[in-house]
């Protein structure tokens, strides 16, 4: 710090909760089996966590509890920890009065109780030199978990390598996890490194403001309408799971498949199912069409595979495709010598980038989002129509995160929404009117599993251009009216709230 020419000290970011918002709320059904046994239908990302909880609770072996999930309407990581007490709870009232029983969730419990995105409070100082450089960066950060634990101990290694992506010369943090009266929160698609990605932004751009760094020539022609673009990089830290699979050839030649992933709308029984035919494509049997006609996924059972694990981290398509060629491997060698020998006896027979456009109403704080282009690496992709929904998807999310989506608690802590009247995700009206994606192959790499690239959370990070962009729209507004005022344009440094709904950028402009 002691280098820097400038230094800005004991700058504040505030970053808000976000709610899952899944079609499917947590569910779960309970039917109790013969020798002491129940078996639990859950809505769940990590059945071998429920099955494990459950067993402890009703005071029985984990082979007398199995737990089915089918698939999942929609998880984000709200699914993972989040359904157990909804699973054991099910499990225990069936267990007691020997008779199923389901649960479910309206909208609003399921609001209420189910926690989020973690919010946070960010306090920090950063040294800089006159040509940008920076020389040192101190972050105080404040992570509210909740009531609970949860995985929130984990929250800040994720956050610290998503702000690592810049050289920050000295760099240093204090990172608290505080225990508050809110609903526990939990990880979210891409936990920790949102937050992360934002304060490295944030701080970037307030060392830009304040160096008066960046020019938009568009807003000195208009009025009301103004635009703003920007480019951020993104690092992406990805960490493989061991996975199970197990894929079975039935005597008339079909095959059934499991996995430990779990089905959440992700395309992970696509990917699967494609794997197993390209893989037992190899044997070259006469007669075998379209083989994907022959394949079944077989829903997650705690009992038939061991060790399931958790599905999260945007890698488990990838793990789960990787154990079911194996598989396929040692079946397809072993029929390959079942097959040589019957002709021996009859003779013969995915890194992301994102440029975005955005254009704010300045008396109404609408942000329209005109355009946006991401070209994400996939590496090579298993199958680029899945891949496609994952990238599109992820980043309304984002825009969600950022722009939207105000997951408010009152003073005794209890969640403000109540469902879709007063909590807003993105619409039609609020992705980019045009929205340009294009996966680019990087092709084959020895050290990532099937050399494909993971696609379900990283480019949720990238959303956070939005923000930044209509940061700048607010910044050339307030540059320009300090200029009809004939007051100095340096002084048009300010913070914009996560999300900037549109009266949080309609107030900034009244404040103008």
């Amino acid at each position: 710090m002691a280098e820097a020419d400038h230094k800005i000290l004991s700058a504040e970011i505030k970053l808000g909760s976000q709610y899952y918002f899944y079609m499917e709320t947590q569910t779960a059904l309970a039917v109790p089996d013969e020798d002491n046994c129940i078996v639990v239908y859950s809505s769940i990302q990590a059945p071998e966590y429920a099955e494990s909880t459950i067993s402890r609770c009703l005071g029985i072996p984990e082979h007398n509890v199995c737990v089915i999930t089918r698939r999942v309407g929609g998880g984000f990581g709200g699914k993972a920890m989040k359904a157990i007490p909804v699973a054991t709870a099910c499990a225990l009232a069936a267990y007691n009065l020997r008779r199923p029983v389901r649960m479910y969730m309206n909208r609003k419990t399921d609001m209420k109780t189910t926690g989020g995105r973690h919010p946070m409070e960010v306090t920090y100082n950063v040294g800089f030199k006159e040509d940008g450089k920076i020389t040192a960066l101190h972050l105080d950060i404040l992570i509210n978990a909740g009531i609970g634990t949860d995985i929130s101990p984990i929250i800040p290694l994720f956050m610290v390598g998503a702000i690592k992506k810049y050289d920050w010369g000295a760099f240093s943090f204090d990172i608290k996890v505080c225990r508050t009266n809110h609903s526990s929160k939990s990880a979210m698609r891409g936990p920790g490194e949102v937050q992360g990605t934002f304060i490295s932004e944030a701080v970037i751009e307030h060392v830009a403001s304040v160096l008066s760094m960046d020019v938009d020539s568009f807003n000195m022609c208009n009025k009301w309408r103004q635009r703003g673009i920007s480019r951020v990089p993104i690092v992406h830290e990805v960490l493989l799971r061991s996975n199970p699979g197990k894929v079975s050839i039935l005597g008339d030649g079909s095959v059934a498949v499991e996995v430990g992933g779990i089905e959440l709308g992700q395309g992970l029984w696509t990917k699967v199912k494609q794997m197993t035919a390209f893989s037992l494509s190899a044997i070259k049997c006469d007669g075998m069409g379209d083989f994907l006609d022959k394949i079944r996924i077989i829903q997650a059972n705690t009992l038939s595979l061991i060790q399931e694990g958790l599905t999260a981290g945007s890698t488990t398509s990838e793990c789960s495709c990787e154990a079911v060629r194996i598989c396929c491997n040692i079946l397809v060698e072993r029929l390959t010598r079942i097959k040589e020998n019957l002709q021996e006896q009859m003779g013969s027979v995915e890194w992301g980038i994102l440029i975005l456009e955005v254009e704010v109403n300045l008396l109404t704080g609408q942000t329209t989002i005109l355009q946006s282009d991401i070209i994400y690496d996939c590496g090579q992709s298993l199958n680029p129509a899945v891949d496609l929904g994952q990238i599109e998807g992820a980043f309304v999310q984002g825009i969600g995160f950022f722009m939207l989506e105000e997951y408010l608690s009152n003073s005794d802590g209890l969640v403000i929404p109540e469902g879709t009247w007063t909590y807003k995700i993105p619409t039609i009206e609020t992705i980019p009117r045009q929205f340009n994606v294009k996966i680019m192959n990087s092709g084959h790499h020895k050290k990532r599993l099937l050399s494909s690239k993971a696609s379900g959370e990283p480019p949720l990070l990238l959303a956070v251009l939005v923000h930044c962009a209509t940061r700048a729209v607010i910044k050339e507004a307030q540059k320009q009216l300090l200029r009809w005022k004939g007051l100095n344009e340096s002084d048009s440094t300010f913070q914009l709230e996560v999300p900037a709904t549109m009266s949080i950028v309609k107030k900034l402009q009244c404040l103008l």
